[in-house]
């Protein structure tokens, strides 16, 4: 019978029931039966009476030696001691490891860095094993939550058994994302919090945290009864990563680019960088770097693209312990020419026209009235200064009946705008004009609107604007002195919007202003937006997509998805279908923490290395269950005897 391992660290030897030591007694009873029990009836003769004599005395000689060598009666009084012994119950307290039980937590981290390869195979690999090590030393009946440490918590599994548990493990996969402990910590708290012996272990490198600091999360767990232990997996590596890109058209010349990034090295000494830029996938410049020891380099290209939509990626060859951060990309749209129609005055509005003409995207066709050319051929349609006595009967009919199929009307304050009595125009204006006020005022912005985009308003003055009040349903943009100057509206399928910050002289000094041809271009370019599934082209790892409704999107690793507002997890191109179009986002991780693989927070952690330092308890033994065991063993010895004497004969 093997002996369990805590018999090797006996700490303390006990008796439960010491009393029990006077059924000893018992021996002496069982050794009188011995002695005392009836002998066969010899008849004597007289001529054997000298050897009958001899023999008696040899006997009595013998009887101590034939009393300890009689192995029934030795059996018995063993067996009596045994089981007394068992109802005594001797017990040792030792110190022993505890197995993790009841309800644990298994915290990991799946974030960019976790990828390292400082530990082999990486650093989540590694997490992974020590998680699984947990299980498996673990009591039976324990239960298992694991929850994935992403830029937000990510729930794999809650309550599971063991089984479970394993095969979770083995299906989880690591990210591309920022990580964020602290709220991982305390999301598994609040999953845990209802249960009794609760234990929580993270694996983590703790290079770096978003949200709630580690430190606290924990404290606020352990307040809670859970014992936390926080297990770093790493040894610091060596790493190049990008930390910053950009690439945009230029504003004069569309069909030319420019990108720019930034290369940094973690390293403690100088590095050798490799790096290719590439236009869909085609080199277009290589350049060898040697980048100084924990510093930075910036890279420029300028090149030509064509009307398409393109990606530009970077790319860094040279081998380090982190390969995510090593290629960067970024989605440049395509170029769309804008068809706008401006409907003035002779001799009027000729610095916003000068602002249109500067943008190479908008095709600009100037009509004077009483000339109104076939405007349904138009994306926008600017009316501007006009002279009430010169409209064309219909003209706002047939712009009403333009918009409502989805045309797009930008109305400009201009000195008659107020007097015209149309019906048609006064419906579609979102906002109600009344007068002139002529007095010089600030603009104040009241949206980060895209049509303000690069756009500077500080120090602009307007000397003219109405005293106007928004319709419902509008947003308002832009307000001079609590009165709104720029407001857009729907009406029917189109949109209508309302500028009242006319750049001509004697209105403002926006004419002057650097940044009217961009405000004009945005405003085009927003205007004509064609609805599709994203807002932006260009997005960090860890960032939600807000999609409107279920959309098919290919991730960068060809997985295929149906969904919405799903996370961006994936460093890549990802491609989304939407109303029968295709658009193609970029997704990096360019984070400069995260990068950093060879610096850790400065929290207390039980390091990888060194094991899973387990809690030493008190277990008492009993052996009753043993001495029990031998107790059956020899009464089972004895009934052998017996059967072997005969006495269950005849």
């Amino acid at each position: 019978m093997q002996l369990p391992p805590e018999i090797l660290n006996i700490q303390t030897l006990m008796l439960a029931n010491p009393w029990a030591l006077i059924g000893l007694l018992l021996i002496i009873p069982v050794i009188l039966l011995y002695l005392l029990k009836p002998k066969p009836k010899k008849i004597k003769f007289p001529t054997i009476m000298f050897i009958t004599r001899m023999e008696k005395d040899k006997r009595f000689r013998l009887l101590p030696k034939r009393f300890i060598r009689d192995p029934l009666l030795l059996i018995q009084i063993l067996a009596i001691t045994v089981l007394v012994l068992a109802i005594v119950n001797p017990n040792m307290t030792t110190k022993a490891e505890k197995k993790p039980q009841g309800n644990i937590a298994l915290v990991i981290d799946t974030s960019a860095s976790m990828q390292a390869n400082d530990v082999q195979p990486n650093r989540f690999q590694k997490a992974k094993e020590y998680a699984k090590q947990i299980i498996d030393e673990s009591a039976q009946g324990t239960t298992y939550t694991i929850i994935l440490a992403e830029n937000t918590p990510v729930m794999a599994l809650k309550e599971g058994n063991a089984e479970t548990a394993q095969r979770i493990l083995n299906q989880v996969s690591c990210a591309d994302t920022p990580t964020n402990i602290g709220d991982s910590i305390l999301f598994a708290k609040d999953t845990l919090s209802q249960k009794e012996d609760k234990e929580m272990y993270v694996f983590s490198d703790y290079a770096t945290s978003e949200g709630l600091d580690i430190e606290l999360a924990n404290k606020i767990a352990s307040a809670d009864g859970i014992n936390t232990r926080l297990i770093k997996v790493a040894e610091g590596g060596n790493n190049l990563a990008i930390t910053e890109i950009d690439s945009k058209r230029f504003l004069t010349n569309r069909e030319r680019f420019y990108l720019t990034a930034t290369i940094q090295n973690y390293n403690p000494g100088d590095w050798g960088a490799k790096i290719q830029v590439q236009v869909d996938g085609e080199n277009i410049k290589e350049i060898n770097e040697i980048i100084p020891a924990k510093s930075t380099r910036l890279i420029y290209v300028e090149d030509s693209l064509n009307a398409d939509p393109h990606i530009v990626s970077v790319k860094i060859n040279t081998e380090d312990n982190l390969a995510v951060d090593n290629t960067a990309y970024v989605a440049i749209p395509r170029i769309r020419k804008y068809s706008t129609l401006l409907i003035t005055d002779e001799g009027s509005d000729t610095y916003l026209e000068y602002a249109l003409k500067a943008s190479p995207d908008i095709r600009l066709t100037k009509t004077v009235l009483p000339v109104l050319p076939e405007i349904q051929e138009f994306d926008t349609i600017i009316h501007a200064e006009v002279n009430k006595e010169l409209l064309l009967k219909g003209m706002y009919t047939e712009l009403e009946e333009y918009v409502k199929k989805g045309g797009n009307l930008i109305i400009l304050a201009s000195t008659d705008l107020a007097d015209i009595g149309e019906a048609e125009l006064k419906q579609m204006l979102p906002v109600r004009l009344e007068w002139i006020k002529t007095m010089d005022s600030g603009i104040t912005t009241l949206s980060e609107h895209e049509i303000l985009k690069d756009t500077v308003l500080e120090g602009i003055i307007v000397s003219r604007y109405y005293k106007a009040e928004a319709k419902e349903n509008t947003e308002v943009i832009v307000q001079v002195s609590g009165v709104p100057e720029i407001v857009y509206g729907v009406y029917g399928e189109g949109k209508v919007l309302y500028v009242g910050l006319n750049p001509n002289p004697t209105w403002s000094n926006f004419y002057y202003s650097s940044s009217m041809p961009i405000f004009w271009y945005q405003t085009i370019k927003w205007i004509n937006k064609v609805e599709t599934a994203t807002t932006q082209q260009n997005h960090k790892t860890g960032e939600y997509l807000p999609i409107k409704e279920n959309v098919n999107v290919t991730t960068p690793s060809n997985k295929r998805i149906t969904a919405a507002n799903m996370v961006l997890d994936e460093v890549g191109v990802y491609s989304i279908e939407y109303l029968g179009n295709q658009e193609k986002i970029a997704v990096n991780l360019v984070n400069e923490r995260e990068s950093n693989i060879a610096e850790f927070l400065d929290i207390e952690t039980i390091d990888q290395g060194a094991g899973i330092q387990k809690e030493q308890v008190d277990v008492v033994w009993d052996m009753y269950p043993y001495l029990l065991g031998v107790t059956i063993l020899l009464l089972l010895i004895e009934l052998v005897y017996y059967i072997k004497r005969g006495y269950f004969k005849g």
